[in-house]
């Protein structure tokens, strides 16, 4: 039988209860009242949320009625079904749900005010209404839940108050909150929270909680009592354990947990394998018991990939997914877990009831930007923006001014992490008969960037978006090769890199009588990022992505033993000669380098000339959708043939000396092909449709048969041919 859910109601002025007869029947109904800061509407009403604060504020204490009185035990009685079940309230024309954890956050845990530089309840604010709303709804549907938030929301109080509201009021509880570094959450960070909120109840409310331990990182709400001669331990002995991963990423999940909050989340570059690891004690079975919450602002892009990850792919990670138009500056529809701009309830564009007035707030927020604009550099223009975000893209956008259309490479990551772009990942060997073979590959691609010099295994997998056309003719495929030095290492980050390319075709058909011409795209078309301990296999992994897609093969020659190598196999065939690599010869580089293949990364050529080719190869304007007035409507630029994700990081993070293998090897790809079409135009190919197949068919019906010279002596117009003794000669 299902449990009667009973939530106080506040109606039009009396109180009652409302009844749901189900968990699924009470989250359809909160879902109708889940809505968006700026459109939850507080009015008058609203200043009943926080009415038992106004009242302490008032009179210093909460009820007038005497100690232990019958008034007492009631008023302190129904504050905790308050603090329990959540409230709701109506009146004419709405419906607001205020839960347990921000009922009782509101009215009973003070915090510091920044706003009035004082100690104060926090007040209505609908940001953080949505929050609370939000989190309810996740534990409802059984999911996890993930926040990325602009700064100074609160966040920790209110994550301290909820730990708080299930260690005050439930019996047997278990409690953790964890963080990157152990001052996020020890008496320097949030366990100070919760020793303030602590003290306060147990002076000001009946709910008296005396904790055993009591101690920093470690409370259990207990108290030892002697019964008789006999010492005993009575209370609701709950727990509430604090755990850092400075050292482990593991540290301290072990074991059930009803929450579990994550603080600082978005400086926590190990957050994803806690997670992980914590998810078990988070299950029964195939039921979720307990709630992971990550809660933070964006840091250093490496630290805040696990939160982006979980913004970005809720469903993926079993995080509760809102539908957004914040996923960019677009307006882009999509699923995120849940995002806290800064428009959200932001000083001073918050009306008397705690409405945030979001049109306001944008307007502002670009007149502030626009000063910055003039005032500072650009890196630190795009990490104040980073730390204001008003949508997703800015909070994850690169810091540094970056020499790549960082634009357009957002908006490509944003359509890979769409899966826009469907691949394979493979694995090329030999077969028994020596026969080149491909089969699934049971690993990942390598998306770690910069990779661990600690990592163990980097040989990664063949990641393809487009396998070779059948017996493809030599020049159909391009690759370029940056080559390591050695195998197995433990003080390099240096991968060996393959990008395979795709050249443009001009295909031409027939169709209605007329020759028609289209131009089939360039792109790439599968890489490979890695390498093995043993430097032969990184060899034979690159040899046979070159032969499975007969590939012209441009190589780095700084490190010459995989040139070598192909020499040995008697596959220099597909090497690119020196003397063939034009872009080394249109700036006169490597004239002093008397090696036959390849090309030497010398001085300045990377940074200076083949970062250029790259540059350009993003802002091509490759198509364009028109209205039926012949203006645009919409523009593809070339950054759409890159689908691979870690080269697309690379390009948003490089500066210089940074390690950029995927980088290096692409900008001399893209350089290479695009004097080679300069100078040879495209390939060419010539499509057969149905209709000039039905024409071969005419060829019956022509008057002269084809053995038409046979006991002939004449041409077939009946002309004699001259005979000449030296008609060959020219």
């Amino acid at each position: 039988m299902s449990e009667i859910i009973e939530i106080p109601t506040w109606d039009n002025g009396e109180w009652t209860v409302t009844n749901f007869s189900s968990k699924e029947e009470w989250r359809e109904y909160l879902l109708t009242l889940f809505k968006e800061p700026g459109q939850y509407n507080f009015n008058e009403t609203a200043l009943l949320f926080n009415k038992e604060a106004r009242n302490f504020n008032r009179l210093g204490f909460y009820t007038v009625a005497p100690f232990k009185s019958k008034d007492y035990i009631y008023y302190w009685d129904d504050q905790k079904k308050k603090c329990r079940n959540g409230v709701l309230y109506k009146d004419k024309k709405n419906v607001w749900y205020l839960t347990r954890d921000y009922y009782m956050w509101l009215n009973f845990l003070p915090i510091y005010d920044k706003e009035e530089k004082k100690f104060g309840f926090a007040k209505v604010r609908d940001a953080q209404y949505h929050m609370a709303l939000y989190e309810i709804l996740a534990e409802l549907y059984y999911k996890h839940v993930a926040i990325l938030k602009k700064r100074q929301i609160a966040s920790s109080y209110f994550h301290a108050g909820k730990l708080i509201n299930s260690l005050w009021f439930e019996e047997g509880v278990t409690l953790k909150i964890g963080a990157s570094l152990k001052d996020y959450i020890n008496d320097k960070g949030t366990w100070k929270f919760l020793d303030e909120y602590a003290s306060f109840l147990n002076e000001h409310t009946a709910w008296y909680r005396p904790m055993n331990p009591d101690k920093v990182m470690l409370w259990q709400q207990k108290i030892e009592v002697r019964k008789g001669n006999k010492k005993t331990e009575v209370g609701l002995k709950g727990t509430i354990q604090g755990m850092s991963f400075e050292k482990s990423a593991t540290a301290g999940v072990g074991g059930p947990c009803q929450y579990f909050f994550h603080e600082e989340a978005g400086i926590a570059p190990k957050m994803g394998e806690t997670y992980e690891y914590l998810r078990p004690a988070l299950q029964s079975g195939m039921v979720t018991t307990g709630v992971f919450i990550a809660a933070g602002s964006v840091g250093d892009l490496d630290q805040c990939e696990p939160l982006k990850n979980l913004i970005m792919n809720p469903e993926a990670n079993d995080i509760y997914a809102v539908e957004t138009n914040l996923l960019d500056g677009k307006g882009t529809i999509g699923t995120a877990g849940l995002f806290i701009p800064e428009q959200w309830s932001m000083m001073p564009f918050v009306d008397e009831y705690g409405n945030s007035q979001v049109e306001e707030a944008l307007e502002a927020i670009k007149d502030e930007r626009i000063k910055w604009k003039k005032e500072i550099e650009p890196d630190k223009y795009q990490l104040r923006i980073s730390q204001k975000p008003t949508n997703i893209e800015e909070a994850f956008a690169f810091r540094r001014e970056s020499i790549f259309a960082v634009h357009l490479l957002a908006s490509q990551l944003r359509r890979i992490e769409d899966k826009e772009y469907p691949y394979e990942l493979l694995e090329l060997y030999r077969d028994e008969h020596n026969n080149l073979t491909v089969k699934d590959s049971n690993k990942l691609p390598i998306n770690e960037f910069p990779i661990s010099k600690k990592t163990e295994d980097k040989s990664g997998c063949l990641v393809v978006w487009e396998r070779p056309k059948k017996d493809p003719t030599f020049g159909m495929y391009y690759a370029s090769i940056d080559p390591v030095s050695e195998g197995k290492t433990t003080t390099s980050d240096s991968l060996c890199s393959i990008f395979i390319y795709k050249a443009p075709i001009e295909v031409s058909r027939e169709e209605g009588g007329e020759q028609k011409t289209h131009i089939e795209q360039d792109k790439i078309v599968a890489s490979w990022c890695g390498r093995f301990d043993d430097i032969k296999k990184t060899h034979e992994r690159l040899e046979l992505i070159i032969e499975w897609y007969n590939a012209w093969t441009l190589v780095e020659n700084n490190v010459s033993l995989f040139i070598q190598y192909m020499i040995s196999q008697r596959k220099q065939r597909y090497l690119v000669t020196k003397d063939q690599i034009l872009f080394l010869k249109d700036i006169g580089s490597n004239a002093s380098v008397y090696q036959q293949y390849g090309w030497r990364n010398t001085g300045t050529l990377f940074k200076a000339h083949l970062i250029s080719y790259a540059i350009e190869f993003l802002r091509e304007e490759i198509d364009h959708d028109y209205k039926t007035d012949g203006s645009v409507v919409k523009t593809t630029y070339g950054v759409s043939r890159i689908p691979d994700p870690m080269l697309i990081k690379e390009m948003l993070a490089y500066r210089e000396g940074l390690n950029v293998d995927r980088l290096v090897a692409f900008t001399a790809l893209v350089a290479f092909a695009k004097i080679q079409q300069s100078n040879r135009g495209y390939l060419k190919r010539r499509e057969v449709t149905p209709e000039s197949l039905d024409k071969s068919k005419d060829l019956y019906k022509l008057k002269v048969g084809a053995f038409r010279h046979i006991g002939k002596s004449a041409s077939s117009n009946g002309m004699k041919r001259s005979k000449q003794a030296f008609r060959n000669l020219r």
